[in-house]
C-alpha cells in the first residue's frame, strides 16, 4: 500500500474518531487515536507530494511559537491555549523538531529512486545516510559549517543533482582530486590501473521506467582494493557523445567513452549499472557544496526482520 492511500485512509477516518461523540462519550485511547491520525494523516499525504526536511521545517517553524506559549501559561498555572487537534499538534512540536535536527546534522533515510545502483541497490531499497563524516552540513543547501573527512574511492554519495539540486541522487565514487579517470569502451581506468574483472554472470531485472525485462551481466570488478558489483547491459558497450549535456572542463569525450583529471573539490561518480546510469559521464563532476552525505547501511525487510548491509567503508 502506498504512502498516499496510508495518509488518505488516517486523514478520512480523523474526523470520526475526534467527534464530540468519542470526546466526550468514548473511551480515551479512541480519542487520541484520531488526533494521531488527524496529524499523521495529513503529513504522510503531503509527503508524497513535499520534501520530508521542509515540512518538519514548516512544523517547527509554526509551532516553536505555540509550544513556547503553553509551556508559559503551564508555568503561570492557566489552561491551555490551544485545544483538541490543535492542541495535539502542539504537543508533537519537540518531536519534529528532533526529527529535524536529527536528518539534517546526523543521519537520514534515503529511498532509492531508479536501478542505477544495481545490483548493489535495487529500485525502492532504503539506505541510511551518514550525515556528518563528511562535516556538519546547513539544512537544505549542503553548506559545510565544519569540515571532516573527504570522499573516499567507493564511497556511495548521496549528492544533490548538479544540473538539478533539488533532486538528490546516490552513485558511487571512482574518483577523487587528482586522479586521472577513464571509462572507453565499458571498461574502468583509474591513473593508468584497469578494473580487473574477476567474475560475470548473468543477471536479469525489470526495468522501473519501461516494465522490461533487461539482460545484463553480472561483473565483479577490483579495483584499487575493493570489489564493486557491477553491472553491463548485454550489447553494444559504445557510450557515444551526448549533445544532450554540457562539455565538461578537463575531460575529453569520443564515441567510446570519456576521459577526465578530477579537479580539486570535485568527485567523479558513477552508477554501479554502468550502462544504466545517469552520472559523471555525462553531467561531470559533484562539487563539495553538492554533497548531502554518504550512504553507509542498506535496510532490507525480509520475512518481518531487518537486515542491515554495509555501503561504504
Amino acid at each position: 500500500m502506498s504512502l498516499f492511500w496510508v495518509g488518505l485512509g488516517l486523514t478520512a477516518a480523523a474526523p470520526v474518531l475526534c467527534s464530540k461523540r468519542y470526546r466526550l462519550h468514548g473511551p480515551a485511547w479512541m480519542y487520541s487515536l484520531g488526533c494521531g491520525a488527524a496529524v499523521l494523516g495529513p503529513y504522510i499525504l503531503l509527503c508524497t507530494f513535499l520534501d520530508v526536511a521542509t515540512l518538519l521545517a514548516a512544523a517547527a517553524i509554526i509551532g516553536v511559537p505555540f509550544w513556547g506559549y503553553e509551556r508559559y501559561r503551564a508555568a503561570k498555572g492557566q489552561q491551555h491555549y490551544t485545544q483538541g487537534i490543535m492542541g495535539y499538534m502542539v504537543e508533537l512540536t519537540p518531536v519534529a523538531v528532533f526529527l529535524l535536527l536529527f536528518r539534517s546534522f546526523v543521519a537520514e533515510p534515503y529511498l532509492v529512486p531508479s536501478s542505477s545502483m544495481r545490483p548493489t541497490l535495487e529500485v525502492g531499497s532504503v539506505v541510511v545516510v551518514d550525515k556528518f563524516s563528511y562535516g556538519v552540513r546547513l539544512p537544505f543547501v549542503s553548506k559545510p559549517i565544519s569540515h571532516g573527512g573527504a570522499p573516499k574511492f567507493g564511497d556511495v554519495l548521496v549528492f544533490r543533482f548538479p544540473l538539478d539540486p533539488a533532486k538528490p541522487y546516490i552513485k558511487r565514487v571512482v574518483g577523487v582530486p587528482g586522479d586521472n579517470i577513464t571509462y572507453q569502451s565499458g571498461e574502468l581506468s583509474i591513473n593508468g590501473a584497469p578494473a580487473v574483472r574477476e567474475m560475470e554472470m548473468p543477471y536479469d531485472y525489470e526495468d522501473e521506467a519501461s516494465g522490461k525485462l533487461k539482460h545484463a551481466t553480472y561483473t565483479l570488478e577490483r579495483i584499487q582494493g575493493l570489489q564493486i558489483d557491477t553491472l553491463q547491459d548485454n550489447g553494444s558497450s559504445d557510450f557515444g557523445v551526448n549533445t544532450d549535456f554540457p562539455a565538461i572542463p578537463g575531460c575529453v569525450r569520443n564515441v567510446s567513452g570519456i576521459s577526465c583529471v578530477v579537479p580539486k573539490g570535485s568527485y567523479f561518480v558513477l552508477g554501479d549499472n554502468r550502462s544504466n546510469s545517469l552520472d559523471s559521464r555525462y553531467w561531470g563532476f559533484v562539487t563539495d557544496k553538492e554533497i548531502i552525505g554518504r550512504a553507509i547501511f542498506d535496510i532490507n525487510i525480509d520475512n518481518g526482520s531487518f537486515q542491515f548491509s554495509r555501503l561504504s567503508r
